[in-house]
């Protein structure tokens, strides 16, 4: 095997790894919009006893 073609299989095999890589990448991209933040941190948004709490608390700093 000469140089040129070690060359070109190298080249080859590099354009490969990118396109494995770029499909990783999107495959890891978060699919669409959070719907629903009811439980999200272990708290059910909707509920009357998640609005009372939430009225009594105050902001940091005031």
């Amino acid at each position: 095997m000469d140089i040129p073609e070690i060359e070109r299989r190298l080249l080859e095999l590099d354009k490969e790894l990118h396109s494995l890589l770029k499909a990783v990448r999107e495959a890891k991209k978060p699919r669409g919009a959070v719907k629903s933040a009811a439980g999200a941190w272990g708290y059910d948004v909707d509920s009357v006893e998640f609005t009372r709490e939430l009225r009594r608390t105050r902001r940091a700093g005031l």
